[in-house]
Parts: structure tokens; sequence; C-alpha cells
């Protein structure tokens, strides 16, 4: 079995209104945090189920298509 590989995603993280947003730039994902830590935690989870979700698109998409071919 192949392993995964590392993928870079780039961010930042900024205060706003008492909290902590953390913005993903290569992706329209965003998640927020009392603290710099936390609101990077909590947009790694988001990206996760991101990744999931859109894997999951994909993998039905591709299904279609192969059953309208035959």
């Amino acid at each position: 079995m192949n392993e995964p590989a590392p993928f870079k995603i780039k961010y930042e993280v900024y205060p706003e209104d008492g909290i902590f947003v953390a913005r993903c730039l290569d992706l329209p994902i965003s998640s927020d945090g009392a603290t710099e830590e936390e609101a990077l935690a909590n947009l790694q989870e988001a990206i996760e189920l991101y990744a999931e979700r859109n894997a999951e698109a994909l993998i039905r998409k591709l299904e279609e298509q192969d059953d309208d071919e035959e």
C-alpha cells in the first residue's frame, strides 16, 4: 500500500474581535479559536473534514461516470 505523501498548506493566523482566526490560503477554509494554537488545531480539523468530504464526492462522481459508460 502506498504511504500518504505529506502536503504543505499555506495559512495565516490573526487576531480579530478577541479571538484568533486561522485561514487557509490554498483552500476556502477558515476556523477560529481562543488561542493561536486552538485556531490552528481547529483549522487542521476543518481541512481534514473538507478533504474527506471532497474525496467522497469525487469517488461518487467517478462511479457515476463508470455507470454511464456501461
